[in-house]
């Protein structure tokens, strides 16, 4: 299923669809309103997602796709490849990122994959890993997701109390996160725990 609000990447996509025999299409959408009541009827398992559409965000509208057809896959389908769409993608937690410009390369592939229950990231956007930690932001994450306090990670780390709460708050800036258990979730949500 497509929501975008072009009718041009409709019938691209129709296009494409119809030379792979793997993959079969339901009826699209312009919007994310009009999106969420064709899942909930369609039941697709994997929605190709504007990133930029005129009635909901981003965020917004994959919780309410979630919401009207459970466990369907999410792949966001842009035509923006500015390194903060993968940042957020992957804090919206979506399946899979295609750049517009390269789904003729690589859209059936990404649709194939998640719909086998992995992730996939177009190479025009994924130049580098959009949600990279430095190795200790990641190992502070990590510690976070065990429970642990600043003081009990400054000691497993061998590091002080103060540059471990550096790097929490480093963490919670950069996921976009409002504390410590937002910062967990959102980076298991990312695929990055």
């Amino acid at each position: 299923m497509v929501v975008d609000d072009h009718p041009i990447v409709h019938l691209g996509v129709e296009r494409l669809v119809e030379e792979a025999t793997s993959v079969q299409m339901c009826r699209g959408a312009r919007t994310a309103t009009e999106g969420v009541a064709v899942a909930a009827s369609e039941r697709p398992d994997v929605v190709l997602l504007d990133l930029h559409l005129p009635d909901m965000a981003l965020p917004d509208a994959a919780a309410a796709l979630r919401g009207a057809c459970p466990g369907v896959r999410l792949v966001l389908f842009t035509g923006d490849s500015k390194r903060s769409v993968g940042q957020t993608a992957g804090l919206v937690g979506v399946d899979a990122v295609v750049h517009k410009d390269n789904a003729c390369a690589v859209l059936i592939t990404a649709i194939t994959e998640v719909a086998a229950g992995r992730r996939y990231c177009d190479p025009v956007i994924s130049s580098g890993d959009p949600l990279a930690l430095s190795r200790r932001e990641y190992q502070v994450l990590e510690r976070l997701a065990m429970g642990e306090s600043n003081a009990e990670i400054a000691q497993q780390l061998r590091l002080a109390p103060n540059t471990v709460k550096s790097y929490v708050q480093s963490l919670l800036a950069h996921l976009d996160a409002r504390n410590r258990l937002d910062a967990v979730v959102k980076a298991q949500q990312a695929g990055m725990l």
